[in-house]
């Protein structure tokens, strides 16, 4: 799967990271404590980047759920 497919644009996050593509998306996404994983809008943001990696889903509905997802939990 293209995980190194890059954001529409990238995302500055609170303590200096940034998230340019899938795979930064998804590295963020295992080091969340495990109960914030199971939260929905992480959920869902995890399918939709997995969809997007193998090209069924557009990069844009990823990019904007994890958006919401970082919004929710303060990191952005």
């Amino acid at each position: 799967m293209p995980w190194t497919r890059k954001l529409l644009s990238p995302i500055a996050l609170k303590d200096g990271r940034v998230i340019a593509t899938l795979s930064d998306a998804a590295r963020l996404m295992l080091t969340l404590p495990e109960l914030h994983a199971r939260y929905p809008h992480w959920h869902y943001a995890g399918e939709l980047l997995i969809m997007a990696a193998g090209d069924k889903k557009s990069i844009e509905e990823a990019e904007a759920q994890l958006t919401i997802a970082l919004k929710t939990e303060g990191l952005i």
